[in-house]
């Protein structure tokens, strides 16, 4: 894991061009649909600040697969927070032209009171497209700029604490895809 910051890291190549042609011709094959921003009200369609695609569904084998690929590089703990896994449910997103996901911060997920999510794990699985980065903005602990800007790889991997606030840069040209799902913690 490369940090660029505190609880911002990357990891080049943790998945090979095979890997991420094989986890794309599985997300169409599932079929993508205009992506939803979870509110007050409910999961909803909200074009201004989201407007890509994606599709929604679980799988424990690659989330074991993927964990035991990255564990030996994440956080083993936060606090009292000690890591168990990855998040068996992983959003795949699709990106073309103008579609870009607007500054937020990722929501938790919570498998029960002890146990939830801490970090958002992300692998970029295209290249051929322009734009499309993941800026994080604001007071970034360890970094000394006012902005970071992370410039997407296919294949690498990007792990961040979900406060963080951060956004997914409109892309130019071209199609981004990218799987995300969450690093599990279990309060001890």
């Amino acid at each position: 894991m490369t940090w660029l910051a505190t609880h911002i890291g990357t990891i080049d190549g943790f998945l090979d061009d095979q890997e991420c042609a094989d986890l794309i011709a599985d997300s169409e094959r599932h079929g993508f649909e205009a992506a939803k921003v979870n509110s007050s009200g409910g999961a909803t369609v909200l074009k201004e600040l989201r407007n890509n695609d994606r599709v929604v569904f679980d799988d424990e084998d690659l989330a074991d697969l993927l964990f035991a690929r990255a564990r030996p590089l994440l956080y083993r703990g936060l606090g009292d927070w000690r890591l168990t896994g990855l998040n068996e449910r992983f959003r795949f997103y699709r990106y073309g032209p103008g579609q870009k996901f607007d500054w937020h911060h990722d929501g938790y997920f919570e498998r029960h009171a002890l146990e939830r999510s801490q970090f958002t794990f992300m692998i970029y699985l295209s290249d051929g497209f322009e734009g499309g980065g993941t800026s994080f903005r604001g007071e970034v602990p360890g970094y000394a700029g006012s902005s970071l800007l992370v410039k997407p790889k296919k294949g690498m991997a990007l792990a961040f604490y979900h406060p963080i606030e951060h956004r997914g840069d409109e892309v130019l040209s071209g199609r981004k895809y990218v799987i995300r799902t969450d690093v599990m913690y279990k309060r001890q």
